[in-house]
């Protein structure tokens, strides 16, 4: 298994970083994990080509996580994409379809068959992907019930089984207090390195993961942590960097 952070930033945009994007190569298919705004051309740039994609897996509706989505789309259709693409989203699928038509992007005149499916339709579907439920948008639960909204909250974080280990992607967590049962036979680990407590992700080198990557910015409790111990196997996520298991 290979795969590159096409965008490792924080939800605030920089110059310095890419919104989120993690590209997977998996036992000959591909796969995007997330779209941020810019993922298009992240793509580009790796030429990767429009019928490469087997599936793009969206963790959770922030718009660092999904705004690249109907860009990519624009893109596939724009370069005669005819290859099915399985899209997985974590909840509403109705809506992102409202919201494509909105932007006058019709899936009916893509040369190409869109097929959506809940995230919960991975396990089915690629086998190699297991998804699991974790607490990032929770803490929204008030704003939701007061203005009567329908948002169920889902957010997932992703277990990827390698031939040589796994593959744990956490996108966005709150915290990482269900985060220890899907480190089992972990070879590397993709976690959110701003939202949790810096000791909450500091205790994971107590596990034997061969490599933990810190991902999406990093709070400066954490990024003083690792300022007084070098020795650390955790490390800054790196864009551009094909990374192998």
């Amino acid at each position: 298994m290979n795969f590159i952070l096409l965008g490792s930033g924080p939800g605030k945009p920089s110059l310095e970083k890419h919104l989120s994007a993690i590209y997977v190569e998996l036992r000959g298919k591909r796969i995007l994990f997330d779209c941020g705004d810019g993922t298009y051309r992240r793509l580009m740039e790796h030429s990767l080509h429009c019928n490469e994609l087997d599936a793009i897996v969206i963790s959770h509706y922030h718009p660092d996580h999904i705004c690249g989505i109907f860009m990519v789309l624009q893109m596939l259709y724009l370069e005669g994409r005819t290859k099915p693409l399985r899209l997985f989203l974590p909840e509403r699928p109705q809506a992102f379809l409202d919201t494509l038509h909105m932007f006058y992007t019709f899936e009916e005149k893509f040369p190409f068959t869109l097929d959506i499916h809940l995230v919960d339709e991975l396990p089915t579907l690629i086998p190699e992907i297991s998804p699991s439920p974790n607490d990032h948008l929770h803490g929204y639960e008030p704003i939701i019930r007061k203005l009567a909204l329908t948002n169920p909250m889902q957010s997932y974080s992703f277990v990827i089984q390698g031939d040589r280990g796994n593959l744990v992607y956490t996108a966005d967590l709150d915290s990482c207090d269900n985060l220890d049962p899907l480190l089992a036979n972990c070879d590397t680990l993709i976690i959110d390195a701003i939202h949790p407590d810096a000791a909450k992700i500091t205790r994971l080198e107590a596990f034997p993961i061969r490599r933990i990557l810190l991902n999406h910015g990093i709070s400066e409790e954490l990024d003083n942590w690792l300022g007084e111990n070098s020795t650390s196997r955790l490390e800054i996520a790196l864009e551009d960097t094909i990374y192998r298991l």
